[in-house]
């Protein structure tokens, strides 16, 4: 008995998968799915949209920026605020000094951008 497309189709329409799609299966998803889309998105549209990422990232980082400068000023007044900063500041030292005489030469291979 051959079955027709359409008796094979309301077979598959009225039976359930109930098998889950495990993280390779998504990945693969994603995958097709991104590769479809710059195929269909032309050059143009994707130049715009990093442009618009960039622009919100740096809206993002001016944020941050800020949010950082304002702390640092109302420092003064918050004694558990000087206290984190001087404990970093001391363990950056110590660990500068260990390095610098443990490992003279990691120092003195390191690179230095000159900006």
């Amino acid at each position: 008995m051959k079955l027709t497309e359409s008796q094979i189709r309301s077979l598959v329409r009225e039976s359930i998968l109930s098998e889950e799609l495990t993280k390779s299966d998504k990945s693969e998803i994603e995958r097709i799915v991104k590769r479809h889309l710059k195929a269909m998105i032309p050059s143009e549209v994707s130049s715009e949209l990093d442009k618009e990422v960039k622009k919100r990232n740096g809206s993002i980082e001016k944020k941050v920026d800020d949010t950082i400068t304002s702390r640092f000023k109302k420092a003064q007044n918050d004694k558990d605020f000087d206290d984190a900063v001087i404990k970093v500041a001391k363990r950056v030292l110590k660990g500068l000094h260990d390095m610098h005489y443990k490992r003279t030469n990691l120092i003195d291979q390191m690179p230095i951008p000159k900006n």
